[in-house]
């Protein structure tokens, strides 16, 4: 996803983060964290309404201060946790969270009429997240997993994830299928230094054996499978990447709940074969073998240089 920032706009005017509020845009701002902090029935009904204000507040850049310049973060860090009458502010995951979850259930949903069933809970809609600009997807994958687990039902997070990583891998079956049918059809090409006899003939030449060393053929072919390498990266880099936000919501959390004591504690713990003792030094080597990986793919290389060239370090390991 890319990190650039798109002006959001109201109306026909686009609204500058740097420009100062006007009376009616901070009239506008105290009303809406009026609402947030009026919202105090049961916690469904309470985190929609945050939603709600957030989601407005964000859509129409009410946080950019009466001075203007003001971003979004330091809003959510100054002011919002006035908005739950809490100590802590709202973090920026948990706004995109309570944004979401008003959006998908108020907005996207609602356009739909009566006939489905709505999430209750914003944990329930946070594997849709990414697909809310266009939601025809989300719908899709909503409506799957409230189908799996019977009428009047709401799923929970893990059955809408699991909707949603079913889709994913039937989309990828998809498309790998219609790459293939086309590999069917075409006709075999034999290459021109290899000569075949037919069963006739009793004479039978061997094919000719290129005196080409292995690792010259391996530089010198093109034939490559752009689907298939696509594939190949796609899939271990998300597996990666859900691998990295396991951790660090794991960490994040305990550390958030508990301070740093928890993990010095947990250090200190000996559970066998789930000791966890290094695991600074573990999550160093990640640090570590991405840092190759980010270093590798800014040099350039022809084929099979990387098992000879000796500018370029090896790969590092755990066991370093």
């Amino acid at each position: 996803m890319s990190s650039s920032i798109i002006p959001e706009i109201v109306g026909q005017t686009e609204i500058l983060e740097e420009s100062p509020m006007t009376e009616q845009e901070q009239k506008e701002l105290i009303e809406t964290e009026t609402v947030i902090k009026s919202s105090f029935q049961g916690k469904m009904e309470r985190d929609l309404a945050i939603g709600a204000g957030l989601l407005k507040i964000k859509r129409h850049k009410l946080y950019r201060g009466v001075e203007g310049g003001r971003s979004w973060l330091d809003y959510l860090k100054k002011e919002s946790a006035k908005l739950t009458s809490g100590s802590e502010p709202i973090t920026q995951q948990d706004s995109i969270y309570l944004r979401g979850f008003y959006e998908f259930r108020c907005e996207i949903l609602q356009d739909l009429g009566n006939c489905i069933i709505l999430p209750t809970n914003k944990s329930q809609v946070r594997p849709l997240l990414g697909l809310l600009k266009n939601p025809e997807e989300a719908i899709e994958i909503w409506k799957t997993a409230c189908s799996e687990i019977g009428s009047n039902k709401v799923p929970t997070y893990h059955q809408v994830n699991k909707a949603f990583t079913d889709l994913r891998d039937k989309k990828i079956n998809e498309k790998n299928q219609t790459k293939l049918k086309p590999d069917n059809t075409i006709e075999t090409v034999f290459d021109s230094d290899t000569t075949y006899q037919t069963s006739t003939n009793t004479n039978y030449e061997e094919p000719k054996t290129s005196t080409i060393p292995v690792w010259e053929q391996e530089r010198n072919t093109q034939e490559v499978d752009p689907y298939s390498e696509c594939k190949k990266l796609h899939d271990v880099l998300y597996e990666a990447e859900e691998s990295l936000q396991n951790l660090h919501g794991v960490l994040y959390h305990q550390i958030n709940k508990y301070g740093s004591a928890y993990l010095d504690q947990i250090k200190q713990f000996d559970a066998g074969l789930y000791s966890v003792s290094d695991v600074d030094k573990k999550i160093n080597e990640l640090h570590v073998q991405t840092a190759y990986l980010v270093d590798l793919l800014k040099k350039d290389i022809l084929p099979n240089d990387l098992v000879k060239d000796f500018e370029i370090e090896p790969m590092p390991t755990r066991n370093e």
